[in-house]
């Protein structure tokens, strides 16, 4: 039987490496560790190495037991005995610890889950690592950007969803900045970010793809913003540009309110009050009028016979509710007949907020129509501005686009996370190690009685004498 030391070296978890000593430093571990011997050659000329010194490398490693990890890695320095040889001296490298970082790789793995599987902010895991906030971004970045620039994240894509989110608020400095969010309608997922809302900004990132990709893409949809119509030309004329549904509806909805608003002011000197008529039924309004029952309908009747003399919020309300016929037809001719009665009946009101209405929806006929032949809505891309909305609020704000871009398509712009460990508890993970560990032995043993001691940790950390004399080992330098 083996003196235990091999539970340890399946503790740590790191192949190619052993355990050499344990102890603790306040409420943290410190694992003493280092490869296991092996023959080294040199670089250059291939001789067999010798070695000339260690250096101690700390490195911090995920929690275990519910503690922090400090790794003391007894790194190798080697020399090649060839005088003529170029090389004279070098270190030993593990991908698993990497050169001048503080996290190790798993370590840097798990926090790029954390943040983008789960959402975490960077902040907590700085403190559960027990290190700074730009630590934990750093190893963010380094394994994240690879996921992100990953060609297989974005497969081709059919129909492609435009819309934009507000990134910073407007002060003495700038106005409010937006970025753009591009989404696959079909695979629900977010394909990338650019900074701006403008033509060129959409031009200059469908410029950046390959004729393939674009030529993949038949159906865009966009809310009704000039700047995305106009930023697809020429790259994507091909494909059949769609209105957003919601989008054209909220268009007559802010005509209602933008006539209601006047009227009140020109009516009462004013602006709305809670006891002003058209005040009371602002809300009523704006709801489908399928879902007023009796009560809403006599409000809004009273609300406009006290304070709409002269019809003219009745006429705002009357079309947007005809607006809203046009999609309860599934016939794209249907549609198209329901739709140009609006826009007539629109361009010949004497309501200028009316007409204005009639002018958008004739502009964007075409692809407000294309809705009845496709199918397609900016739905799921407004799905996505609500995980984007998530993100921006667990990192209380973001200066950087590219952290907040990173940050992000972690998250929503469908990366496949895997792994042993990257998808429970790292504590637990150890912990089941620890007991396999101890099972393992209890079976070649036949001590099954005593595979788990009563009492308290240390009484189960000193039934393991390997351990307990590794942990005053002198070799582990604190």
């Amino acid at each position: 039987m083996g003196d235990g030391t091999e539970y340890d070296d399946a503790l740590l978890g790191l192949p190619g490496f052993r355990v050499v000593a344990v102890t603790e430093d306040g409420d943290e571990l410190l694992v003493g560790i280092e490869t296991i011997r092996r023959a080294a050659g040199c670089p250059s000329c291939g001789v067999i190495a010798r070695t000339k010194d260690r250096l101690r490398v700390i490195i911090r490693d995920l929690p275990a037991f519910n503690r922090r990890v400090r790794l003391v890695w007894s790194k190798r320095r080697f020399s090649c005995p060839d005088p003529d040889c170029p090389v004279l001296t070098w270190t030993e490298r593990s991908d698993e610890l990497p050169d001048r970082r503080v996290l190790s790789a798993r370590a840097g793995r798990e926090c790029t889950r954390a943040v983008g599987q789960e959402a975490r902010s960077v902040a907590s895991l700085a403190r559960w690592l027990g290190v700074s906030w730009a630590t934990v971004m750093s190893a963010v970045r380094d394994y994240g950007t690879p996921l992100v620039d990953d060609p297989a994240r974005v497969e081709d894509v059919a129909s492609l969803g435009i819309d934009e989110t507000a990134f910073l608020k407007a002060n003495v400095e700038h106005p409010t900045m937006y970025v753009t969010g591009l989404v696959d309608l079909e695979r629900r997922v977010l394909i990338d970010m650019i900074e701006g809302n403008r033509a060129i900004d959409v031009s200059r990132w469908l410029s950046s793809k390959d004729e393939a990709f674009l030529a993949g893409i038949a159906t865009v949809a966009c809310d009704l913003h000039e700047g995305y119509r106009s930023g697809l030309h020429p790259h994507l004329d091909h494909a059949r540009q769609v209105a957003d549904p919601f989008h054209v509806v909220a268009a007559a909805n802010r005509c209602v309110d933008h006539v209601r608003r006047r009227v009140q002011n020109e009516l009462l000197g004013h602006r709305g009050r809670k006891d002003d008529p058209l005040y009371k039924i602002r809300r009523v309004l704006l709801t489908g009028s399928e879902r007023l029952n009796q009560r809403g309908v006599d409000r809004m009747a009273l609300g406009l016979r006290l304070g709409d003399p002269d019809d003219e919020v009745l006429g705002a309300w009357l079309a947007k509710e005809y607006l809203r016929d046009v999609y309860l037809t599934d016939d794209p001719n249907e549609a198209a007949v329901l739709l140009d009665r609006v826009i007539a009946g629109c361009l010949t009101d004497e309501v200028d907020e009316i007409v204005s209405l009639g002018n958008t929806l004739k502009h964007w006929r075409t692809q407000i129509l294309a809705h009845h032949l496709t199918g397609a809505s900016n739905g799921p891309t407004e799905a996505m501005n609500l995980l984007v909305k998530k993100i921006k609020r667990c990192g209380h704000g973001f200066k950087s686009f590219r952290n907040y871009r990173l940050r992000v398509l972690l998250h929503c712009g469908g990366i496949k996370w895997g792994g042993c460990c990257m998808n429970q508890d790292p504590c637990i993970f150890m912990r089941q190690w620890f007991q396999a560990a101890y099972l393992t032995r209890a079976c070649v043993t036949g001590t099954h009685e005593h595979t788990f001691p009563k009492g308290s940790c240390n009484s189960l950390w000193d039934a393991h004498p390997a351990t307990t004399m590794r942990a005053h080992s002198p070799q582990l330098v604190a």
